[in-house]
């Protein structure tokens, strides 16, 4: 232990008397190391870490941390040149991560902003739990083009329908700067046939993605026995479906699958591989830790290796997690000069996952201040990581950092200390777009952080909306209680990211002069199964709703749907003689109770019941109701270890199809059909409000 720690090293240095000829800098070497007892001592203790042999790992330049001698010391290179790891079977280069990083000199001549290529869309849903819709998947490259992703990998239009259905919406879907991001995934032509008969990679071209990323065999260990083909055969796939693409004029990746495992192995054929590509004018050569268990000292050498044998193409990563590794290889990677770095959001993928930019990016920018993204566009990562989960009905992980409800709730390091912000975490939370959280009972300095208004700011629009409820004083007091109120729900887990309109709603409820269109009076769910069984079959649902419309609505939400339905005479007249029924018995009763509505409808289960029931006593009032329809319906456990017990929380997405406005509601309930009814009653008062604000129009 005394010559691996951090005074260890020079200590070892000094004690063997090595000294570099002209200057006071420590030189090691084989006779200056077995001088003296504590060189034979260092020897041992770097051979205990898992080398073959110390000589054969001495290669580069090795920091000798010491407040007494300088931090490098030259080492001998072994007489072979570069080593493999030794996980297998040869010389490890480095003896420690510091070592492999000193072995080149890792700093390039050039720099090159760092771009974040997404693939939460392919690799990241073939994660266990995660399923995808067309319409998830849009709505995730919709956002990540706005968080700032330099490329958004949408799937393999040649694999299964959804990807081929996603690539032709997103054309017309997504904005035109959105399209122009989207790379399709696919594989180098079929052995032994033309790359133009290759149907896989005519799909590639027909999916009209400008950005194509192909893979192609690096291992001839997998040439060999899964393509089951000749090596020179692997070589002409890749070039050939190389310069077919390049020829149409395609920004084109090749994702060397397995590199690093066939670099160890056999170096040269792995380096063909990446020559093939780069011949026939490749754009980047991503190198893949397919089955993540490479260490980031041979990364970062690998990397460099690769970057001087092609220094004009440009070269990414792309690391898998089995190991645990795949931020810090994927870090290390860009030490070593990679340029982009694939991987996804909160670390989705198969197995144990993909390298994970939430952790990655942050890094990048503000740890190693290296260009890439911009400090800005840094906040919306908490929110995009929230908005993933939610959309892929994942839980999100407390812990995780940088985004983790707790990634930055700290306690101080004695009772009673000051929680002075220097002294609270390495990185603001807000340029992460996360928040600050002390617990009180972690000290009693604590309430005023927990006391803060939430950062967030509302839009223009909503605190205009705002005002005609409620004067400015109570809008800005109510509101900043609401969303006090949105982040202790958050901390439980009840994230209400996505669900904009159940916000808005509390933000308007919460105000004395708001006034909803209907309230629901009650409600009641009957279910039966005559011929129960468990292979999904339709069930049997009776829902009755009752509610109450109030004058207030006639005249705030009735008139201006009798204004815009023009001619249609029937539903004018509907709304016509409710009016007058309305007005009539204020006059009678001196009271304005407002009109109670009762209605029975039957469906496929009890939501599907709920919902028909409420639309059907609505839609006499607002006609305008039959373009809304259900676009997406989850349900999340926020407790799992309550079993049956545990709380679930809801969130269904509307769309009105009149103007392709979609909106998304939130519930949770420890009675899973209030919470389904609950955000169901959300949506339609939402979209009612929107309509009566003229903001739906």
């Amino acid at each position: 232990e005394r010559f691996t720690g951090r005074r260890g090293w020079a200590h070892a240095v000094r004690l063997s008397g090595g000294r570099r000829a002209g200057g006071s800098r420590p030189h090691l070497s084989m006779a200056h190391l077995t001088r003296s007892p504590a060189g034979v001592a260092m020897l041992l203790a770097v051979a205990c870490l898992g080398l073959h042999s110390p000589a054969g790992a001495f290669h580069g330049t090795l920091p000798v941390p010491s407040t007494f001698a300088r931090r490098t010391a030259q080492l001998r290179p072994p007489a072979r040149g570069r080593a493999a790891s030794i996980r297998h079977g040869a010389v490890m280069t480095a003896v420690e991560p510091r070592v492999a990083a000193a072995a080149h000199d890792v700093t390039p001549t050039k720099k090159e902003r760092v771009r974040f290529y997404d693939t939460t869309l392919r690799d990241g849903a073939q994660g266990e739990g995660i399923s995808l819709s067309c319409d998830d998947k849009l709505r995730i490259a919709a956002r990540l083009h706005r968080f700032g992703a330099d490329y958004i990998e949408g799937g393999w239009p040649g694999s299964n329908p959804k990807d081929a259905e996603f690539f032709r919406r997103a054309r017309t879907e997504l904005s035109a700067a959105a399209w122009d991001k989207v790379a399709a995934f696919g594989s180098t032509r079929y052995k032994n046939i033309k790359v133009e008969d290759d149907k896989q990679v005519q799909m590639l071209v027909d999916s009209g993605a400008r950005v194509i990323t192909l893979v192609g065999k690096a291992w001839d260990l997998h040439v060999d026995q899964v393509l089951e083909t000749t090596r020179e055969e692997n070589l002409g796939m890749i070039r050939d479906t190389v310069r077919y693409l390049k020829d149409l004029d395609r920004e084109i990746m090749l994702d060397a699958e397995h590199f690093f495992d066939g670099f160890a192995l056999n170096e040269a054929y792995a380096m063909e591989c990446l020559s093939a590509a780069v011949e026939s004018g490749v754009d980047w050569l991503v190198l893949c830790d397919t089955n993540g268990g490479t260490l980031p000292w041979d990364i970062e050498q690998t990397t460099k290796i690769v970057r001087e044998k092609f220094p004009d193409t440009k070269v990414g990563i792309h690391c898998h997690n089995d190991q645990g590794m795949a931020v810090a290889n994927s870090i290390a990677s860009v030490r070593g000069g990679a340029s982009v770095i694939q991987g996804t959001v909160n670390g989705y993928g198969e197995r144990t996952g993909n390298a994970n930019v939430m952790s990655i990016l942050p890094t990048l920018v503000l740890s190693m201040e290296t260009e890439s993204m911009e400090e800005s566009a840094l906040k919306g990562l908490t929110s995009l990581s929230r908005y993933v989960d939610e959309q892929a009905n994942q839980p999100t992980h407390q812990r995780a950092a940088y985004v983790g409800a707790s990634a930055f709730a700290v306690r101080p390091c004695f009772p009673g200390a000051s929680n002075k912000e220097v002294c609270l975490s390495r990185t603001d939370p807000e340029s992460v777009g996360n928040n600050r959280i002390v617990p009180v009972s972690m000290s009693s300095s604590a309430g005023s952080e927990a006391d803060k208004d939430d950062p967030r700011e509302l839009s223009p629009t909503l605190l205009a909306t705002l005002r005609k409820y409620g004067g400015e004083e109570e809008v800005r007091k109510t509101a900043a209680q609401v969303l006090k109120t949105v982040r202790a729900l958050d901390l439980k887990g009840y994230f209400f990211e996505g669900a904009d309109a159940s916000v808005e709603l509390m933000l308007r409820r919460s105000l004395k002069g708001y006034q909803p269109p209907f309230e629901i009076v009650d409600y009641h769910v009957d279910v039966w199964d005559d011929r129960p069984n468990q292979y999904g079959r339709a069930g049997n649902a009776r829902a009755t709703v009752k509610l109450r419309v109030a004058p207030e609505t006639v005249n705030r939400y009735v008139i201006k749907e009798l204004r815009k339905l023009g001619d249609l005479a029937a539903d004018a007249a509907n709304l016509a003689t409710l009016a007058s029924r309305m007005a009539a018995e204020q006059r009678e009763t001196g009271e304005a109770r407002g009109t109670e509505l009762l209605e029975v409808a039957e469906g496929n289960g009890p939501v599907n019941a709920l919902g028909q029931a409420l639309v059907k006593a609505l839609l006499p009032l607002f006609p305008s109701l039959e373009n809304v329809e259900l676009r997406d319906y989850k349900v999340r456990i926020l407790d799992n270890e309550m079993a049956t017990a545990s709380i679930p929380r809801v969130m269904i997405e509307f769309q009105d199809t009149a103007t392709g406005r979609a909106w998304t509601t939130a519930s949770a309930d420890s009675n899973i059909i209030s919470a389904s009814f609950n955000a169901l009653v959300d949506g339609v008062e939402f979209y009612l409000e929107k309509r009566a604000d003229d903001n739906f129009d």
